[in-house]
């Protein structure tokens, strides 16, 4: 994007935001927004917020002049719902020509004719003799639209990420490998396994959409069961293809008022603990660590760990 002379000057020469970084989730029907500040040396969640679609840039513009927020540096992260993320083989071709010859290949893919913003990132670990890579495929004018509504904000923009990503910066870096199973209201959930900081594996559970209306019974008739199977699939693969020791640790963040209720189904068929997710990020007084807005903390977490020497 190119901008003019008059708005490079205006840019630049900005006063320094106090606040350290703010995380935006690109989601289903809202965006939701985090926003971190170092307080007496401590990275600190201070603030939260949504925002529904209709005119989200003339209400985040307002937002972040209301909230002091310009300048401020900013990653977004996208919803599983707003990208498609395919794993191809790897092109045979230098590094610098991998972007543009993944371009045909996931226009083939998706049977699409329209332009496509695509990136891709690889794994810490691949099966044996696997040369792929994991590709995000999003429509080329919505990461545009997307683009320019957080600049027209005032807001300093580092990244766009996606939700796999981002929520994997939840956890604390550990030598053992984890679960994540993370769902935003009414969509697929996400099950991703990270180590050490980094998403090794990742999936997308589909059926699920409408968890949040099942009753204890249901769960109880199945559909706790299923889920455990498809959990046992990743975890089964994620040792024997991908050659790593065994899951430790399931956490979850899912769309349902039986959160507890299903961890005890589930633990109960594959034999691993299971806790909710949650942040280890201190908060102000009075703010609620919603789960809702843990993509959107990952993504500012994603700032605050590039920013470190």
């Amino acid at each position: 994007m190119q901008i003019g002379w008059r708005e490079y000057i205006k840019r630049r020469f900005r006063r320094a935001s106090k606040y350290h970084c703010v995380g935006i989730e690109y989601g289903v029907d809202e965006l939701y927004i985090a926003t971190l500040q170092v307080i007496d040396g401590k990275l600190t969640w201070v603030k939260q917020h949504k925002m529904v679609w209709d005119d989200w840039q003339d209400s985040l513009k307002d937002y972040v002049a209301a909230q002091g927020l310009d300048n401020t540096r900013c990653q977004v992260t996208l919803a599983i719902s707003k990208y498609q993320l395919l794993q191809l083989d790897k092109p045979a071709v230098p590094e610098t020509e991998i972007n543009q010859a993944l371009q045909w290949t996931v226009k083939e893919q998706l049977f699409s004719d329209g332009d496509l913003a695509v990136d891709y990132f690889d794994l810490p670990a691949a099966p044996a003799n696997a040369k792929k890579l994991n590709v995000v495929a999003i429509g080329k004018n919505e990461v545009e639209a997307l683009r320019d509504g957080i600049l027209d904000a005032g807001l300093n923009l580092v990244n766009i990420s996606i939700e796999e990503l981002t929520t994997s910066n939840i956890l604390p870096p550990s030598d053992d490998a984890a679960i994540i199973l993370h769902q935003n209201p009414g969509d697929q959930i996400s099950l991703n396994i990270v180590k050490k900081g980094l998403l090794y594996f990742s999936r997308r559970l589909r059926s699920y959409e409408n968890l949040a209306n099942f009753s204890v019974q249901e769960f109880q008739m199945g559909i706790a069961d299923n889920l455990a199977l498809e959990i046992q699939r990743s975890m089964d693969y994620f040792e024997s293809q991908l050659r790593q020791a065994p899951v430790k640790q399931v956490y979850i963040s899912l769309d349902t008022p039986h959160q507890d209720t299903l961890a005890d189904l589930i633990k109960e068929v594959i034999f691993v603990k299971i806790s909710r997710l949650e942040s280890n990020v201190e908060s102000v007084p009075g703010l609620i660590q919603h789960p809702s807005y843990f993509a959107c903390l990952g993504a500012a977490l994603d700032v605050v760990s590039e920013s470190k020497p």
